[in-house]
């Protein structure tokens, strides 16, 4: 046989064999395949962002320490970290990017029976600081996981989480100043009267006359490099960081917010309530006290109103406030409430004071917290004041002094 006879049909054997072969191939490479991507095994074994938020969904910020000086972004977490955070929401909810949900539990404190939840549900917390852990897992782990069961923990996260609110807040009430930077407004003005500014609040409300259209609001920053826009529009000490907004009739809202050169920012909400929106057959005007319990019945909007035998406040739309202080600027009615609610025979002159709303609506007295802080409201209400009440200093936002 010559020599080309011999390479035809070695060349024809090759392919044969390759053709013969190719198909076993395949089939051996999708099996293997279908190995690798177990539903069991997690590609992804650390976090690439972690958020805590409120129920709401409003972001809580993370910090390094629980001195809560150096701010933590979502982005920045990493395995082993310790994470501290403070909120007044009583429930909140954790956020990841990474691993698939199925892979990641929390665990509520670190007892060795604690089970671990879901991290899509929703905890709520205890009072003081609550410890939350976050572990993720090699594998898919059993649904009845335990804190004491951490052979196949990949990375883990812990969350010291202070509650700062009380058992009056609402779960869906939070101190909607957690959600900002610690940047102020050393002052706030409306109409020229001067607004008791406290760090805990960042909305105040303000109620004018029915025939006032129109007011000055001036917000002068703590820093002046700050940034200050009021409805939209940056004023500056060019300006006397003042801005003239129009109202309409009933609720207008508008917002102040300041910057600074970090981008870091503090958002107040005003409320203007102008004038009222029911008929007033007794002759009161707005924000007065009516001068008996039958006045309830026409007075409904923007007054002080009796109910029950408490004394409570009616906002621009009739609806009373809830849950909230409520500054009242009425220099010119003179009233007196009683503890029990009742009008006095005495008259004293309210200067503009705080006074705080219950749940219920009704008018607090005594002590109260808000915010994690103490306050002390006398006998008509209003808050109290630099001054110590019982052996306890209270500041110029009325706070206990500790």
């Amino acid at each position: 046989m010559n020599k080309n006879i011999k390479r035809i049909i070695a060349i024809a054997l090759a392919i044969g064999t390759v053709s013969a072969f190719t198909p076993a191939a395949k089939v051996n490479l999708l099996t293997t395949k279908a190995y690798a991507s177990d539903d069991d095994e997690n590609d992804e074994t650390s976090l690439d962002s972690l958020e805590l938020k409120t129920s709401s969904g409003n972001t809580i910020k993370l910090y390094d320490s629980s001195d809560y000086d150096n701010r933590v972004d979502e982005d920045e977490v990493s395995d082993g970290d310790k994470l501290y955070a403070k909120t007044s929401s009583k429930t909140v909810q954790i956020d990841i990017d990474g691993p698939s949900t199925k892979y990641v539990k929390v665990f509520k404190g670190t007892s060795d029976s604690t089970k671990g939840k879901s991290i899509t549900s929703d905890i709520d917390l205890s009072s003081g600081t609550t410890t939350l852990v976050i572990r993720v897992y090699n594998s898919k782990p059993d649904s009845d996981v335990k804190y004491e069961d951490d052979d196949d923990v990949a990375s883990q996260y812990t969350l010291k989480i202070k509650y700062t609110g009380d058992s009056s807040t609402s779960d869906d009430e939070e101190d909607d100043a957690d959600d900002y930077d610690d940047i102020y407004l050393d002052k706030l003005s409306i109409n020229g009267e001067s607004i008791s500014l406290s760090k805990s609040k960042v909305t105040y409300t303000y109620n004018v006359a029915s025939d006032v259209d129109e007011v000055p609001i001036k917000a002068v920053p703590e820093d002046e490099d700050y940034t200050v826009t009021i409805d939209g529009d940056e004023v500056d000490d060019g300006d006397k960081y003042k801005k003239t907004v129009d109202l309409e009739k009933g609720e207008n809202e508008f917002e102040v917010e300041i910057e600074d050169d970090d981008d870091n920012d503090r958002v107040y909400t005003i409320k203007i309530n102008r004038g009222s929106t029911s008929s007033n057959t007794s002759g009161n005007t707005a924000n007065s006290t009516p001068n008996n319990a039958s006045d309830v019945s026409t007075v409904k909007a923007s007054q002080w109103v009796l109910v029950n035998g408490r004394w409570q406040y009616n906002d621009a739309t009739g609806n009373p406030v809830k849950n909230n202080w409520f500054y009242d600027r009425n220099y010119n009615q003179n009233y007196f409430l009683q503890a029990d609610g009742s009008m006095a025979t005495g008259w004293l002159s309210n200067n503009g004071k705080w006074y705080y709303l219950g749940a219920d609506g009704g008018m607090k007295t005594g002590w109260i917290i808000d915010g994690g802080k103490y306050y002390y409201l006398y006998a008509d209400g209003s808050m109290a004041s630099n001054t110590t009440v019982s052996g306890y200093k209270l500041g110029s936002d009325g706070a206990w002094v500790r």
